[in-house]
């Protein structure tokens, strides 16, 4: 499973990213699933959450068989070479007075493409 994560420079809360993150792989995790690959663009908080939601759930999922890993990549290497990430979903996490209307070039490369998008705005 691929999820690529991306938070907005003024997103800050981590219940939220916790929330998404739990969601999205309960919901999208396959019974032959062995591995969970979290790609996450920025911005910095967004960056430091996934490091630490793989490090706490690290143990519980290595019980469960399954080898979690983060990579923090470039959002425009994603956008350009989208296929080659094989995406599952895509999480976009903003704040509350963002503008949501023009929406990130990366959640419309994933909408062309069909991939799952969740957007949380706090």
């Amino acid at each position: 499973m691929n999820i690529v994560i991306n938070g907005t420079e003024k997103f800050q809360d981590y219940h939220t990213f916790m929330r998404a993150v739990i969601v999205a792989i309960d919901e999208s995790l396959k019974p032959d699933d062995n591995k969970i690959n979290l790609y996450s663009v920025g911005g910095y908080k967004t960056n430091q959450f996934t490091a630490e939601f793989i490090n706490r759930s690290e143990g519980y999922l290595k019980q469960k068989g399954i080898k979690p890993r983060y990579y923090i990549v470039p959002k425009k290497d994603v956008v350009e070479k989208f296929d080659n990430y094989d995406v599952d979903m895509l999480l976009y996490l903003s704040g509350k007075k963002e503008n949501l209307e023009i929406l990130d070039s990366l959640v419309t490369a994933a909408q062309n493409r069909d991939i799952d998008v969740r957007i949380y705005k706090i």
